[in-house]
């Protein structure tokens, strides 16, 4: 049994040995760091001697000279470890990474296989000095021409624009990255619904094409879509579709104001806004607007200086030419510099605001058409109207008679005697006469126009029926024509009826529908201008892609087609829309394709 004399720390001969064998090691350890230590200085002191040494190098010397570096092996050690970096080999560069403290080097990006981080790589900025600020180094560019001639400009208000691809919603997001740094710096882009922020392609996915380029932005969706950025300026997108909205932005003050096709907005927004445009940031306060032509929008009356009031488009020399305006009871007027409006009208000199207006075209956008050949053929194909806006600038061109169909674009091949057989989809579309043949002097008619798509893309009219029916003749019309094409085109066959607004509509809809009890039938509620409406059809019929049976009723079809949108009768133009748009918007039965 234990007694308190051998109760002590229980120590086996064996711990104390390994206690004073760890002893001795750490002594050894000691002795062995401090050698491994004069030893690494020894080889310092040895290799700095050898790379202080001149060096006598047909293929060095020459090099080093030619760079302005000294001729010592230390030299050619750097030189050469970067150029074996610049040729790929990893080892050198991960060499020159630790050395120099960086993840990654300027111009010299590591091999596919290196560190994954390493592959970063943030674009320069380069945004042109417009005199508000102080250019900063670190900067992304816009493509030379229109686009850095309004990132450029010095004026209060810049619009630019003038026809489509132009890149001008690019540029006034590049804007918004001049004051990213600047604190309390803040601006707004302004579409005019909400849906046109948000949908793919909109400026909100346009806006991270070139934000997410850059290290210190971040996007928020809440509470409204916006950036802000990490030197304290913030950037938002936010809608302005009726003069109601504007309340919200009452007492707000908004440093840098974008309008993304300013022609969507009235004069009185725009003017409301232009009153928001203030800061205490330290930046002068400015507006860039993009837009394309519109012959009906007040900004044609506004940028009419610059556009040449009897071909429509812009005059290249006013192109960024300065001038300045005053705003008195929401009547604007004109200058040629501040003093001579406020000696006119009596106002402050700070009261004028200086305007330009810089025109863009498709070909400008470099990077466009390198990455979408094909956009240019899309404009090339839409209606002679629509082409004179959207790719030559054009702003006086109006919807006019012949400017959607003329017969001569349809061409004797596109004429033809019977009806092909490849076929696949039919619709008959009907435009539903407001008053009967007994009502009124000029009364309308009741219109059905049916349109096939043939397999390989192309359209044909096969019918037309155009005819002053009474009120109550309308349905059974529509009903006896509906059994007919049923049993002369088959089954893939849809009548179209469209729908009038408010409730007296759906329910003349709905009558007609029940009416046609076994059809396969479509309503359609009726929106938009008939030009708009129109354009579709208009496009592939200008194209030559409208083929039309021969038939007794192809004089009056052409005749009023031909005079679309200038006379009083378009019963068949509607008709013919809304049969093509369902052919064209039709899903169709793979086994009809083949």
């Amino acid at each position: 049994m234990a007694n308190s004399k051998n109760l002590m720390p229980i120590e086996t001969v064996n711990s104390r040995r390994t206690r004073e064998k760890h002893a001795e090691d750490s002594r050894k350890a000691g002795k062995a760091s401090g050698a491994a230590r004069r030893k690494k200085a020894d080889f310092r002191k040895t290799l700095n001697a050898l790379l202080a040494t001149e060096i006598d190098s047909p293929e060095w010397t020459p090099f080093l000279e030619s760079q302005g570096l000294d001729s010592t092996l230390e030299a050619a050690v750097n030189a050469a470890m970067i150029k074996e970096s610049l040729a790929g080999n990893v080892k050198a560069y991960e060499a020159i990474a630790k050395y120099t403290g960086q993840s990654s080097l300027p111009g010299m990006g590591p091999p596919e296989d290196f560190d994954e981080e390493a592959k970063i790589k943030y674009p320069l900025i380069n945004i042109p000095d417009n005199g508000r600020n102080k250019n900063t180094s670190l900067q992304i560019s816009p493509q030379a021409g229109p686009q850095t001639l309004f990132m450029a400009s010095a004026a209060d208000i810049v619009i630019y624009g003038g026809a489509a691809g132009g890149g001008k919603t690019y540029a006034l997001l590049l804007e918004s990255l001049r004051h990213k740094d600047v604190k309390g710096f803040g601006g707004v882009i302004f579409r005019h619904n909400y849906n046109q922020i948000t949908a793919q392609g909109g400026l909100w996915d346009a806006s991270h094409k070139i934000f997410d380029q850059i290290p210190d932005a971040h996007d928020k969706k809440t509470p409204k879509l916006h950036w802000y950025f990490d030197g304290g300026a913030k950037l938002n997108f936010a809608h302005i579709e009726r003069d109601e909205d504007l309340k919200s932005w009452q007492g707000t003050e908004i440093a840098y104001i974008g309008f993304d096709e300013l022609t969507h907005f009235t004069k009185h927004q725009f003017l409301y806004m232009l009153s928001r445009n203030r800061t205490t940031c330290g930046i002068r306060p400015y507006i860039r607007c993009t837009c394309n032509p519109d012959a009906d929008s007040w900004v044609a009356d506004y940028i009419a200086w610059w556009i040449d009031q009897n071909t429509g488009y812009a005059i290249p020399e006013r192109s960024g030419q300065i001038r300045w305006m005053v705003v008195l009871n929401d009547i604007i007027y004109w200058g040629d510099t501040p003093e001579e409006l406020a000696k006119k009208y009596e106002v402050n000199v700070e009261d004028c605001k200086s305007v330009t207006f810089i025109a863009s075209r498709l070909e400008d956008n470099k990077v466009l058409l390198e990455s979408d050949p094909g956009y240019m053929a899309n404009l090339k194909a839409m209606t002679e109207v629509d082409m004179e806006r959207l790719l030559k600038g054009n702003w006086k061109i109006k919807a006019a008679a012949g400017k959607y169909f003329k017969r001569s674009q349809i061409g004797p091949s596109n004429m033809l005697s019977q009806l092909p057989t490849d076929v696949i989809f039919w619709c008959r579309a009907w435009d539903i006469a407001a008053t009967g043949e007994d009502e009124g002097d000029d009364p309308d008619y009741t219109a059905g126009v049916l349109i096939g798509r043939r397999r390989g893309g192309s359209f044909i009219v096969g019918d037309v029926i155009n005819m002053l029916v009474k009120a109550g003749d309308v349905e059974n019309l529509i009903r006896v024509t509906a059994l007919a094409d049923r049993e002369k085109y088959s089954t893939n066959y849809t009548v179209r009826i469209p729908q009038d607004p408010g409730a007296a509509g759906k329910i003349v809809a709905h009558n007609y529908v029940r009416m046609l009890a076994g059809f396969n039938v479509r309503v359609m509620s009726v929106s938009g201008s008939k030009e708009l409406r129109a354009t579709p059809f208009a496009a592939q019929w200008q194209n030559g892609n409208v083929q039309i049976l021969i038939a007794d009723w192809n004089e009056m079809y052409f005749n009023q087609l031909e005079s679309f949108p200038a006379s009083s009768h378009d019963d068949m133009v509607d008709a013919s829309s809304d049969a093509f748009n369902e052919c064209a918007e039709a899903d169709f039965d793979l086994g009809n394709l083949l």
